[in-house]
């Protein structure tokens, strides 16, 4: 845990849900200027890594967690961040699919489990398809 004060010198960026940045994808700029200063502090916040928050701090807890109203402009920002992050994540798995299909993360990991058998991957799938009948 460290004082919050350490989390607001940092920056908070997410370019994996706003590659273009926090305005270009639906922030308006004052919005995404108070994620940019605050954001790494509020993150800090809802992982329980800071070791003096302030009430307003702990107010926001409250609005992530729905229950309280956003009340300030950093709130009000958060708020909207999350709902455009999770309207992103939802619209994502078909995308993600596909680009795992093509992408094939999962089979590097198979081999590994496969040598320690000593047959191939293939062989492996033939071996559940024969137990399963």
């Amino acid at each position: 845990m460290l004082p919050r004060d350490h989390y607001l010198k940092q920056t908070f960026q997410d370019a994996v849900n706003f590659p273009d940045g926090f305005e270009k994808g639906g922030l308006s700029d004052i919005q995404a200027r108070l994620i940019r200063k605050q954001g790494v502090l509020v993150n800090a916040l809802a992982m329980d890594e800071v070791s003096d928050p302030t009430p307003d701090d702990l107010h926001i807890l409250k609005v992530i967690a729905n229950q309280s109203a956003p009340k300030s402009p950093i709130e009000q920002a958060w708020i909207k961040y999350l709902s455009i992050v999770k309207a992103r994540q939802a619209s994502a798995p078909p995308k993600s699919s596909k680009t795992k299909t093509k992408a094939k993360p999962v089979e590097p990991e198979e081999p590994s489990v496969t040598e320690q058998e000593g047959k191939p991957a293939k062989a492996k799938a033939t071996k559940k398809t024969a137990k399963a009948e």
